[in-house]
């Protein structure tokens, strides 16, 4: 059913549908204004469910309004960072660091601001890329490198053991001093980012897997490879918990003997390969 608003519901009803209506290309605006709509349920004077409302009156779906209300949320942690997101997406690509964010104490919120300055890239007025006086600022620090940021703080508690950045000492972390404790706290974010970005340099180099279409591998190996007599059988048997395997084999077919066989799989797709591998 639905229910009639109050008189100061249904001007806020209006208000937040204009903002929506003329900020759809900034998702900060439409996210916070659909929250609100939805959480003061300003919808139910025309529409039983936030669903059926945004349907009919934006043609949006739920799930397509939920990302656009948490990139808005997310972009809101964000903020006093001074992190802004371009679009939604940048926005919620942001949300593990955020989550974390969220957690901590004003204080340590200000220790992360102060890190993200500092890795941001300089910008000065007139820098090329630059348009009307705008920049960038400090957009270009990665989401990734951002939690490892929140991660490291949100562990500095109290108690916890550090070294003292200038005689190396192990000593609880609040005996130090604020500077002392900020360059504590940037040297493990800096170790962190460092192992992060080569872990990460290291995945981009590794040697790409051999792509295989495994229906193709199938047939060109019973038609090319397999000696007289021989067949490629793909047998899929319960395993016992209620669930099935999948076992791509190459058999004898005089004697039963099993040639080779790769190990079981709860794909058709990964039973093939892995017999690949084996046979490679």
């Amino acid at each position: 059913m639905t229910a009639s608003l109050a008189p100061h519901e249904s001007a806020r009803l209006s208000a937040l549908e204009q903002t929506v209506r003329d900020g759809l290309r900034d998702f900060r605006r439409t996210g916070q204004a659909l929250s609100e709509i939805r959480d003061n349920g300003f919808y139910r004077a025309s529409y039983e469910s936030f669903e059926a409302y945004l349907q009919d009156r934006w043609g949006f779906t739920a799930p397509q309004a939920g990302r656009l209300i948490d990139a808005s949320d997310v972009a809101k942690v964000l903020d006093p960072l001074g992190i802004q997101p371009k679009n939604e997406a940048q926005a919620r690509s942001y949300r593990a660091a955020a989550k974390v964010i969220e957690e901590l104490e004003p204080e340590q919120q200000r220790v992360i601001a102060r890190l993200v300055e500092a890795a941001a890239p300089d910008t000065q007025p007139g820098a090329e890329g630059e348009a009307d006086g705008e920049t960038d600022l400090p957009w270009d620090v990665p989401a990734a490198e951002v939690r490892i940021m929140a991660s490291v703080v949100k562990k500095m508690q109290p108690d916890a053991l550090v070294h003292h950045p200038d005689s190396g000492d192990e000593v609880p972390f609040d005996t130090l001093s604020n500077p002392e404790r900020f360059e504590v706290i940037r040297t493990h974010v800096d170790q962190k980012t460092q192992a992060y970005r080569e872990k990460q340099e290291a995945k981009a180099n590794a040697p790409q897997a051999e792509k295989i279409n495994w229906a193709d591998w199938v047939l060109n190996t019973a038609a090319q490879n397999l000696g007289h007599g021989q067949r490629l059988e793909i047998t899929v048997e319960p395993d016992g918990s209620g669930a099935a395997r999948a076992v791509a084999r190459i058999v004898d077919g005089g004697t039963g003997e099993v040639l080779s066989a790769g190990a079981g799989a709860v794909t058709l797709k990964k039973a093939v390969l892995n017999l690949a591998a084996e046979l490679k």
